[in-house]
């Protein structure tokens, strides 16, 4: 059972890890402290630790919206590996890295496409990247109780094939002229 749960809290960190790719490590280091994360690396277990992780996460979500898209995939990618990893990697050494970098990528690629309209559209970059790094921690919250990450995986994944068939739509009816 502490393997599912374990799976669970990694595959719903890795999304979190999507919007922006370090406050979910810094929940995580949270839920470790409090017991709630059973199947944790200990490297995880610690102060500085969660002082770490938060100030850096800070810093990475404030300026999300200002870094160019293949950075922010990227980081989202590296972020999901870790919090997998260090989620559930008491539990599954190693697979976590691979599956987490394939869900924070994913996510991001959805969070950044929205963000990246929402400023287009009127929204300043830094009311965006709060809002981003909030929810972000409310969907790492989410995550640690128990099943909910598997939940999550599966919202995060619709919401890329419809910003995907959204796209397709938009463009439908546009030919190139010759």
């Amino acid at each position: 059972m502490d393997i599912l749960v374990a799976l669970s809290q990694g595959a719903g960190l890795a999304v979190a890890c999507g919007l922006a790719a370090l406050l979910p490590l810094g929940v995580l280091a949270v839920a470790v402290l409090l017991g709630w994360a059973p199947g944790s690396l200990d490297l995880a277990d610690g102060t500085p630790f969660l002082v770490g992780v938060w100030v850096a996460g800070v810093v990475e979500a404030a300026l999300r919206v200002v870094l160019p898209l293949p950075i922010r995939i990227a980081l989202s990618g590296l972020g999901g590996a870790a919090a997998f990893e260090l989620a559930a990697g008491g539990e599954v050494p190693f697979a976590g890295l691979v599956a987490g970098a394939a869900i924070g990528a994913g996510t991001a690629w959805t969070a950044t496409r929205m963000a990246d309209r929402a400023v287009q559209g009127g929204g300043t970059p830094w009311g965006v990247a709060a809002i981003l790094g909030v929810a972000s921690i409310v969907v790492a919250v989410v995550a640690i109780i128990p099943f909910a990450g598997f939940l999550l995986v599966l919202v995060a994944l619709y919401g890329g094939l419809r910003a995907r068939k959204d796209d397709r739509e938009r463009y439908a009816g546009l030919r190139v002229l010759k």
